[in-house]
């Protein structure tokens, strides 16, 4: 089945292709640093937004403030308590926001993950399984509900997992082994679900692509260059721009992985790090 987005249309415009108009997408980890910004940029550029993160309620502030940053007010915002570790509470959220979507949902980012800094010899065995049930087995079942939503309703897709540089290279000044493992594990992840996705003769394709942001200054980066000041040089002293990124600095990115206008990446990687991994 077909995903050219020109189908119909002999010339469709950059601006149309680039909109999101018409559709819902879901954003896990929609209440972090960058989970807020990019729902943000999704509102504005037309998309219902579901968010989902772990608390049972979202704070109406934070809410609010994402609707103020999108000015786009018809556009609509939703949360929904998600455990993404859990089958059932994965399940019952998709179910969710099916109920609540005007839109057909066709779009998922996979933001909701964590970290850890451990020497490997000291790892604690059920610290590790954590970081890798949150950041792959999460990952793979929102995935999964989603595809069988879009299956469903006999819509084109996209789905963005949130990987890092770091399922490529080694992090510099921390020891972050299983993170680093679990985001490599996401890359292949994504690769081996549009495989199976984007062309099976039965349901209209659904892409997957991979963002690896570089690091990026955040609040949650705060305590570690409190414990490792050190890193406040090295890391920015790695890349070839020479400073950490922001979050804002990733929403263009991620409005083209889910919009029309990237309908032939699929199976790939966007890695934006200031040159990091290029050295």
């Amino acid at each position: 089945m077909s995903s050219n987005p020109s189908d119909g249309e002999c010339h469709p415009t950059l601006h149309n292709l680039l909109r999101l108009d018409n559709r819902t997408i879901i954003v896990t980890g929609g209440l972090g640093s960058l989970g807020t910004c990019l729902s943000s940029a999704l509102l504005h550029h037309g998309a219902d937004v579901i968010i989902f993160d772990l608390p049972l309620e979202a704070d109406p502030k934070h809410l609010e403030q994402i609707r103020q940053e999108a000015s786009n007010p018809p556009s609509n915002l939703h949360y929904i308590h998600c455990n993404a570790i859990s089958e059932a509470s994965v399940t019952s959220a998709f179910t969710t926001a099916s109920s609540l979507a005007r839109h057909p949902i066709r779009g998922l980012i996979t933001c909701a993950g964590i970290s850890g800094n451990c020497p490997a010899v000291d790892y604690p065995i059920t610290d590790f399984r954590r970081i890798i049930d949150i950041n792959v087995t999460g990952s793979f079942l929102c995935a999964r509900a989603a595809a069988q939503i879009m299956h469903r309703q006999q819509s084109s897709g996209s789905i963005v997992m949130v990987a890092s540089m770091s399922g490529t290279n080694v992090n510099r000044g921390v020891d972050t082994t299983p993170y680093n493992a679990s985001k490599s594990a996401v890359l292949q992840l994504a690769r081996n679900l549009a495989a199976e996705w984007g062309n099976d003769g039965i349901h209209p394709p659904i892409r997957v692509n991979t963002l690896s942001p570089g690091y990026i200054l955040t609040p949650m980066t705060v305590p570690t260059f409190e414990e490792r000041p050190g890193l406040k040089t090295l890391w920015p002293d790695g890349n070839m721009l020479g400073r950490m990124s922001n979050v804002e600095e990733y929403r263009s990115a991620v409005v083209f992985l889910l919009s029309d206008g990237n309908s032939y990446m699929t199976g790939s990687d966007l890695r934006i790090d200031a040159g990091h991994c290029a050295w």
